[in-house]
């Protein structure tokens, strides 16, 4: 703060000494040249005395110049911006006042008519300002942007649907955005001043994108906002805490049109994540069997009906894309979702504890959930589960208790699956159970890399021990005899 206040004091100090030594010498300068015809330079004092006159009205504007800016307009521009006055504003404070200091040295110094001159510069200003009269009207614009600061470089800018870009440059004449295709678009002064435009970056960077999709009307409300709401929760990017949210937008011929709400850190991130919330959509909405309905007639010929109603869920399909259910044949898998049970646990639900004994396994159709590890209140996170993937397969296999808690992050929509409907098929083939641990121990060294980012020691040769281990705790479990 000294360094500061000493560099402010030095600002206006120099140019000070100079006008009161400029002053003193010019109306001394017939001792001066005196002193100087010493030398045998013979100078008119009147030259001498018109010389450090003009000096003097030139130290002189720049003290008024600096004043201006130290005194009253950096000051107010701090209040207002929480910067200095722009450096087009400064330059032209100090053009308009060495002019001026200029003509009046002219008439008091040089003791010349002004009044001509004034005259003949106004007719030349007249012709030349209306020949560059829209570059002046970009330098003026200039001026009120650079002073009001609508934005910054590096802010985003959308002049129109469609034209987005980043402010990479800003001069007296135009401002320079380059767009998210590496575009670059000039735009001059006058033109941004005298429209409308919408800066992403204010009053902070981080904004609302929204997303649209329009669903059919026969699909529940209810679960299309769990649905969506799971989306959100599994696109890794967005703002952490925000308010994301799913709203009825509109109803259409097509369908009801739902407008999923997201918060995001900057525009540059925008096509990035909308592509992976849309991709997540996709698959959660395929994943409970709903549709994205396409343009259709419903006719009803003789007999009003009830309306057509979606199957919550295609249990085969959801069976068969599960990873460690690959080994499983089609009439196995049938045999399995026959037997499946659906089972709704509300948001915050724990679906079951660390620890606990199992014989039910899970099969995630809506909805996230999360896995914490850890006991005595000291939990961690370590996954998620995603509609279409499984839960609690480790203990319905091996008897093992449960490795980790569960709890529905969103409302969840699950198949359960009970080890006594697993038993018939492993006893028919014996073989499935090597097969099971093969991909079980899979699944289990990625997680524990995942918790321990620094392990690297496990081994090809680890991995087919653990599946092994699993395989026969698996056999030894259902009493279908140990493999090898």
């Amino acid at each position: 703060m000294a360094n500061k206040d000493q560099n402010k004091s030095n600002y206006l100090l120099a140019p000070t000494f100079m006008v009161v030594g400029l002053f003193f010498i010019r109306d001394n300068a017939n001792l001066l040249s005196q002193q100087i015809a010493l030398l045998g330079i013979n100078l008119d004092s009147s030259i001498v005395a018109k010389v450090f006159g003009m000096a003097l009205w030139t130290a002189g504007a720049i003290l008024l110049s600096r004043s201006i800016l130290a005194l009253f307009l950096n000051p107010y521009s701090r209040r207002r911006t929480g910067q200095d006055a722009p450096d087009i504003l400064v330059n032209c404070i100090y053009a308009c006042v060495f002019i001026l200091a200029g003509f009046t040295s002219v008439h008091y110094v040089l003791e010349r008519p002004v009044g001509a001159l004034m005259a003949t510069s106004g007719l030349v200003t007249l012709i030349i300002g209306l020949a560059i009269r829209d570059m002046i009207a970009d330098f003026f614009s200039g001026l009120a942007i650079n002073f009001e600061r609508p934005y910054s470089i590096g802010d985003w800018i959308e002049l129109e649907p469609g034209l987005v870009g980043k402010v990479t440059e800003l001069n007296w004449r135009s401002t320079r955005l380059v767009t998210q295709s590496q575009r670059t678009v000039i735009v001059p002064n006058n033109n941004f001043a005298a429209r409308q435009f919408v800066n992403y970056s204010l009053p902070k960077r981080s904004y609302r994108e929204s997303l649209d999709i329009t669903l059919n009307y026969t699909a529940d409300p209810a679960r299309i906002e769990n649905i969506l709401q799971s989306a959100i929760s599994a696109t890794t990017g967005l703002v952490p805490g925000a308010d994301h949210n799913v709203r009825i937008q509109n109803f259409t011929e097509r369908g009801v049109e739902y407008q999923i709400r997201f918060w995001i850190d900057d525009l540059a991130l925008k096509v990035g994540l909308r592509h992976k919330l849309a991709a997540n959509v996709l698959k959660y909405l395929s994943q409970a069997g709903i549709p994205i309905p396409y343009q259709q007639q419903e006719i009803l010929i003789t007999r009003d009906r009830r309306a057509r109603q979606e199957r919550r869920i295609d249990a085969k399909r959801l069976l068969s894309r599960i990873d460690w259910l690959e080994p499983l044949q089609q009439h196995e898998l049938e045999q399995l979702a026959e037997v499946a049970k659906p089972h709704d646990f509300p948001k915050g639900t724990i679906i079951f504890n660390e620890g606990e004994d199992g014989d039910s396994l899970y099969l995630v159709v809506e909805g996230i959930a999360n896995v914490r590890t850890g006991t005595n209140g000291e939990s961690q996170m370590v996954g998620k589960i995603e509609p279409g993937q499984a839960l609690g397969e480790m203990s319905v296999l091996t008897g093992a208790p449960r490795r980790a808690s569960v709890t529905a992050e969103t409302d969840v929509h699950a198949l359960s699956i009970h080890r006594e409907d697993l038993e018939p098929i492993l006893r028919a083939r014996p073989e499935i159970a090597q097969e099971l641990g093969n991909m079980m121990a899979a699944r289990i060294v990625a997680m524990n890399a995942r918790q321990n980012a620094n392990n690297h020691d496990q081994t090809l040769a680890d991995d087919r021990s653990l599946a092994q281990q699993l395989a026969n705790k698996i056999s030894l479990f259902f009493g279908i005899g140990t493999t090898h």
